[in-house]
């Protein structure tokens, strides 16, 4: 087998987990204690525990939080944008650097910020995933076996099978659909959640940057493989609109595996109503709650019993500096919140 690569992509904000995340301390770095333990970066690095080294392990992240990553990196790699530029130029950045080492490895991408239930399972499948692109350097994208219709997610529409290994062809990349499309999906069965995971030998991708985005490479060049440089000259943009959704040669493998993304508070509730972890009036995931006449609460406030009476469906979260109160069916919103609230103490963002 050729030397295995974990690129991990920890850069992203959380500004929807506000105010527990900020711009300083995003959610991949944070446990959601009634969760795990563990950061949601830490529980991403757990999964390759035993299987990839820990020198081919790898963590792209921005320059702000580059000492809060190192600090829970555990021997990985670090790697700090200059900027950020979506995840297109990220991945071009870690799969030049891992040529430099193995040139012939293959390179699994995470996000840092899902939750898997079945760790077995997600490992089985990313190992089959990981053969297969050897093999036949096709590139993988995971997808997810939906368990809902959901309007978040982008979808993957699957064609036929390609061998006994696993590997599902893929005819399209499909946006967020409304909540008619999504049920469509899930009753049709040839649709997976798009999970931003993939697989697939260093080689391949390079190649499939230069003949999509060859700006890439010229800037890469230009700047003697000067990360400074180069990143303002590279187009940002996703690895899907950039490379996967015009690649020839890609495929999916099918993560059956109790996989969430933890992407709002709404879906903290979501996964911890799957594991049992509910009370009659809601979620709690830190401090003690006392509700009278109430239901539907999402409640994060640490070291307080929070009371509540004759309220329904709100997210309560607490930290040292700020308290929020928010209608559950505008959780997608409190970016808009976090933005005034910058604007009016931009610390506390």
């Amino acid at each position: 087998m050729s030397p295995l690569h974990l690129v991990v992509m920890a850069g992203g904000s959380g500004t929807r987990f506000w105010p527990k995340s900020t711009s300083r301390r995003p959610k991949q770095l944070l446990a959601f204690e009634g969760l795990s333990s563990r950061t949601l970066l830490q529980q991403t690095l757990d999964r390759f525990e035993k299987w990839v080294n820990v020198q081919n392990r790898w963590i792209v992240t921005t320059s702000v939080l580059e000492k809060a990553v190192q600090a829970q990196a555990g021997g990985a790699v670090v790697l700090a944008e200059p900027q950020g530029r979506n995840t297109a130029p990220c991945i071009y950045w870690a799969a030049r650097e891992i040529a430099n080492r193995d040139p012939s490895a293959v390179m699994m991408v995470m996000p840092s910020d899902h939750f898997i239930r079945d760790q077995a399972a997600f490992v089985k499948t990313v190992k089959a995933a990981a053969d297969w692109a050897e093999k036949s350097g096709d590139l993988v994208t995971l997808g997810i076996k939906p368990s809902r219709p959901e309007t978040g997610y982008g979808y993957l529409k699957t064609g036929a099978a390609q061998g006994g290994g696993g590997a599902i062809a893929l005819e399209a990349f499909v946006e967020k659909p409304d909540l008619d499309r999504a049920t469509r999906f899930v009753a049709d069965g040839n649709y997976l959640w798009n999970g931003g995971m993939f697989v697939w030998k260093v080689t391949s991708i390079l190649s499939e940057f230069d003949r999509w985005m060859p700006e890439m490479r010229r800037a890469w060049e230009k700047s003697g493989g000067q990360v400074q440089e180069a990143y303002p000259l590279m187009t940002a943009t996703s690895i899907d609109f950039g490379i996967m959704e015009k690649a020839e040669r890609v495929v999916t493998f099918t993560l059956d595996c109790g996989w969430d993304d933890l992407g709002s508070w709404t879906s903290v509730e979501l996964l911890a109503r799957s594991q049992g972890k509910f009370e009659e009036w809601g979620v709690g995931l830190e401090g003690k709650v006392t509700a009278v006449d109430s239901r539907g609460l999402v409640v994060d406030v640490p070291g307080k019993r929070v009371a509540t009476l004759g309220v329904q469906d709100l997210i309560i979260v607490e930290t040292d500096s700020v308290l929020l109160v928010a209608k559950k069916d505008r959780a997608q919103d409190i970016k808009k919140l976090v933005d005034a609230v910058k604007a009016a103490s931009p610390d506390l963002a």
